[in-house]
């Protein structure tokens, strides 16, 4: 982990459920970390967690002990907003998902923080256009969302997304301040309620709940079913990945048995005859390591396999 030039003070607004973890991801990266609450008390929550965080990285075998207690040295709680802005270089808001509490936030850090600031949104549902939009913001320029997954210490994604105002360097930068933490930023280039992640799981959940409302699956079924199969499945290649591994004409031919007009880039790729990882090309262009990626995609199913047997699982 490094820091980026010019980036030194980070402020936490909305240290809770997930924004102590983002905190200590910047404390974990060498930069002065505030983490605003509203109550005292929460502050401690946040400290607390932010230690058991850090002592999972020393029993991982990825921090020692006194790097966990400089990263941890740059936390700093607050229930001041204007002590965690000031001179901040970079914001990440965490606060309750409520667009009227978000606008009002994002008012209040464009009032406090220096110009210069980029101001991000951890925000699963709302959009930078919909928090700050009409909000009598002086630099709106300067928002964008940058969201985590919980627990953010642990999930590397980040969706950036900038709004109808955000400027092109802001949300270079971001995205540069998180690859230099070790995660993985995905810049989104429209804007959608929930942005991508969430509409996935929120797709997969509509599911789940009509297997359970019409009493086809129960809950223990469904969580066996996710995550002893495409659950685990995809944890190594992803969804269009596992497809080329596969060959897209399985797909293609699943869905023509099934009376179902295959998916057009599916369609028009099995007609090029880029079947994926057999033909060298399909929705990725596939090298003579692709054979090398399958087998550890299968020794890692494995390694899974035989925790669960050893754990008296399965």
């Amino acid at each position: 982990m490094e820091k980026v030039e010019g980036i030194n003070k980070v402020a936490i607004i909305g240290a809770g459920l997930m924004g102590f973890g983002i905190g200590v991801d910047f404390a974990r990266a060498g930069y002065e970390t505030w983490l605003y609450n509203t109550r005292e008390e929460s502050s401690r929550k946040a400290l607390e967690n932010a230690r058991e965080a850090l002592d999972l990285f020393i029993e991982a075998g990825m921090m020692t002990q006194e790097e966990t207690d400089a990263a941890y040295a740059r936390l700093h709680p607050t229930t001041d907003m204007a002590q965690a802005a000031a001179d901040a270089d970079y914001v990440s808001e965490s606060v309750l998902e409520s667009l009227p509490l978000k606008r009002k936030v994002f008012a209040d850090l464009d009032r406090l923080c220096q110009e210069s600031a980029i101001l991000t949104t951890n925000s699963s549902s709302f959009t930078t256009t919909m928090i700050v939009g009409d909000n009598g913001m002086a630099h709106p320029e300067r928002c964008c969302v940058a969201h985590y997954f919980q627990p953010a210490h642990l999930l590397p994604l980040v969706e950036v997304v900038g709004g109808e105002k955000t400027k092109r360097d802001v949300l270079d930068r971001t995205c540069e301040i998180q690859a230099k933490m070790h995660k993985k930023p995905v810049l989104i280039p429209v804007e959608v309620p929930a942005h991508a992640g969430n509409r996935l799981q929120g797709a997969l959940g509509r599911e789940i709940s009509a297997l359970i409302d019409k009493n086809i699956c129960t809950p223990e079924m469904i969580d066996d079913i996710i995550m002893y199969s495409f659950g685990r499945r995809m944890v190594n290649t992803g969804w269009f990945i596992r497809n080329d591994l596969i060959g897209l004409d399985f797909t293609y031919n699943a869905a023509k048995a099934g009376g179902r007009e295959p998916w057009g880039p599916f369609k028009e790729r099995v007609e090029r005859g880029e079947l994926g990882m057999e033909t060298g090309k399909g929705f990725y262009e596939w090298p003579d390591f692709g054979k090398a990626m399958k087998h550890r995609q299968n020794m890692e199913l494995l390694r899974f396999l035989k925790r669960d047997i050893e754990e008296g699982k399965i």
